[in-house]
């Protein structure tokens, strides 16, 4: 899965057993490393070979201190640990959990990580693309953008101050840490989207969509995702420890950013070769029937004709005052990066991981119906014909959830269709991933179709469809 090389560290995934933490894991082993261990509350499901497994409890730093030490001595392990902290509750639970796990949890892995005695060396915290949402579009957005002043719900609340607490923790001298904010995970194993969007079939529910299906949204395949937490620990670099030689930390130069031109499409070498186009753009004239809902369009590159001499990209990279990084390469500028630079200048000359945030997405935004669409199609191929649709208007679904929430409130039972539901599929949300594909040196391993494809391959062998081209009939 991973490009990177094995650095033999002590790699410690938190939430080992979940989702994200076991593609961590597993790409961890199959790039050679030998001492990888998982914590989490529960007992892995599948366990990976080659990971070493504890169990406990992630608020109390004991429990995680004697994982650790018992970690370090069934590995024989003598060198740095690395913290990957992918533990987080599933969405729908109480804000009480959130802020026990996100919060609490956080604090107390900061804790066992500064301590000197368990030799963490480095701290890679999963946070979420949902940090900065406040309800409103989010047209790709970088890592500029602030937390919400209101937030929107307690899971994203909590993510944001987790966030906060592990970038505040970063020490140049001690701890380094980092965050990533990967937007919409899913893939084979998803105990979240990919069991929503399916229920929607089996239910027969698929007729319906809330909203104009404009709003471009950004998904992320997991083994992307874990991709990118090992760039980032690999670029923290490794201090020394115990008389080990120290690694410095991978350091992006910043009058790279005027002459290393990057696509703005982010794309999987399978598509580049292939010279593939994923559209960002709602319309959609060219898709193939009997697909009418998805984006498969397959041009040729703006760029394609384009000529490289000496393996070099001859392209010019041009930077306006509102782009995220102008700022380093301007530093004299007024800019959104920094509005009053002759006051303050926020500039630097070599750019570096430790203590930033990243997000991470695949890169290439669909319509938020598109995608449930797409896994439906790939499954079986069900589609929903244009005349058999039936759209909500966003403002009479917003009141519709709004009366389901109070009668969950009176009635005490819970609810699925609620306001913030509503909101999350009718909003725009993709981001620019740029800081990441350059400081991180993130690119996608696995593209949106061949994402979709896996991931509806792997629904039809768990839960294989009655008749192939069939579904139950919408409701």
């Amino acid at each position: 899965m991973s490009t990177s090389s094995p650095t033999q560290e002590l790699h410690f995934v938190i939430g080992g057993a979940g989702f994200l933490g076991s593609y961590i894991a597993r790409a961890l082993v199959a790039r050679g490393e030998k001492a990888v261990a998982s914590f989490d509350l529960r007992q892995a499901p599948e366990p990976v070979d080659g990971v070493h497994y504890y169990t406990g409890d992630l608020t109390k730093a004991e429990s995680l201190a004697g994982a650790i030490s018992a970690a370090r001595a069934d590995t024989k392990s003598t060198k740095p640990v690395v913290i990957y902290h992918t533990a987080s509750p599933v969405a729908g639970l109480g804000p009480e959990v959130y802020e026990a796990v996100n919060v609490r949890g956080t604090r107390t892995v900061i804790k066992v990580a500064q301590d000197t005695a368990n030799k963490v060396a480095k701290l890679v915290f999963t946070s979420s693309a949902g940090v900065v949402f406040s309800g409103k579009d989010l047209n790709y957005v970088d890592e500029r953008m602030q937390y919400p002043t209101t937030p929107l719900d307690s899971y994203n609340d909590t993510k944001a101050r987790a966030e906060e607490a592990v970038l505040e923790a970063n020490d140049p001298d001690g701890l380094q840490t980092v965050a990533l904010r990967p937007a919409g995970i899913f893939g084979p194993g998803d105990r979240q989207a990919l069991p929503g969007f399916f229920g929607v079939l089996e239910s027969g529910r698929t007729k319906w969509q809330i909203g104009d299906n404009q709003n471009l949204f950004d998904w992320t395949y997991v083994e992307n995702v874990a991709h990118a937490h090992l760039l980032a620990a690999d670029r923290l670099g490794t201090p020394s420890i115990d008389g080990a030689p120290a690694i410095p930390p991978v350091q992006y130069e910043a009058k790279r950013l005027l002459s290393e031109h990057i696509d703005v499409r982010s794309q999987s070498e399978a598509e580049k070769a292939a010279e593939r186009d994923v559209p960002i753009s709602p319309r959609r004239p060219d898709v193939p029937a009997p697909a009418t809902d998805y984006a498969r369009s397959v041009g040729q590159n703006a760029w394609s004709a384009l000529k490289e001499s000496d393996g070099l990209d001859q392209r010019p990279v041009f930077r306006n005052r509102f782009d995220p990084l102008f700022h380093h390469a301007f530093p004299d500028v007024p800019s959104g990066g920094n509005p009053a630079p002759k006051s303050k200048s926020l500039a630097k000359e070599h750019l570096g991981v430790a203590g930033e945030a990243f997000f991470i997405t695949n890169g290439q935004p669909i319509t938020f119906w598109d995608f449930p669409r797409a896994l439906w199609f790939r499954y079986n191929g069900h589609v929903v014909p244009q005349e058999k649709l039936v759209v909500i208007g966003l403002r009479l679904a917003l009141i519709i959830a709004f009366l389901a929430e109070c009668f969950s409130w009176i009635s005490g039972r819970p609810v699925q269709f609620t306001r913030y539901r509503v909101t999350y599929t009718a909003c725009a949300r993709y981001y620019n991933i740029e800081k990441a594909r350059r400081l991180l040196g993130y690119e996608p391993l696995v593209g949106m179709d061949e994402a979709i494809e896996r991931s509806a391959a792997w629904w039809r062998t768990v839960h294989p469809p009655e008749h192939a081209g069939e579904s139950r009939k919408d409701k």
